[in-house]
């Protein structure tokens, strides 16, 4: 009888940690809104063929899209312009992924920012790897980050990162 009891305790609690592990992994809209705007920064990419970083200033413009779930990016690179362009974020209507990547994570940081990372299984540099993206949203700070682990490796390197301040 005890020995039922228990169990029953055990799965009601572990339900209970799933579903709050899950409530704090979920992203709103109102994430997005903290993005919304004009912003100024660097992109740094590690170069394919030297394994090097190289940085070029950057800017981008944040607009809500067609809906609450999604935001437009505007790309602009002061150096080099024909390199413009667009991209999004798009959050699921459940809060669980971004870009359609599997949200692992959501935390708050200080000064009213958050990070969220996401991971999905692709290919990178024609080779497999998981891929994991970090954003990072507050009233000042907005950072991209992709980083990739290769199948063959045991390590997560830095593909790029935007970073961008107001």
């Amino acid at each position: 009888m005890m020995k039922l009891f228990l169990t029953k305790i055990f799965v009601v609690l572990t339900f209970f940690f799933a579903q709050v592990n899950i409530a704090q992994n979920k992203i709103s809209p109102n994430d997005l809104s903290l993005i919304v705007g004009e912003w100024h920064g660097s992109l740094t990419y590690v170069d394919y063929t030297t394994n090097k970083p190289y940085t070029m200033p950057a800017d981008v413009t944040v607009g809500l899209g067609n809906n609450k779930y999604h935001a437009q990016l505007l790309f602009r690179y002061p150096n080099e312009p024909n390199a413009n362009s667009k991209d999004k974020i798009k959050i699921s209507k459940d809060g669980l992924q971004v870009n359609k990547a599997k949200v692992i994570s959501r935390k708050t940081l200080t000064d009213n920012e958050i990070e969220i990372t996401t991971e999905y299984y692709g290919k990178d540099n024609n080779q497999k790897a998981l891929i994991r993206a970090i954003y990072i949203m507050g009233p000042k700070r907005f950072i991209i980050r992709k980083e990739v682990k290769f199948d063959t490796g045991e390590e997560w390197l830095m593909r790029n990162e935007y970073n961008f301040t107001r």
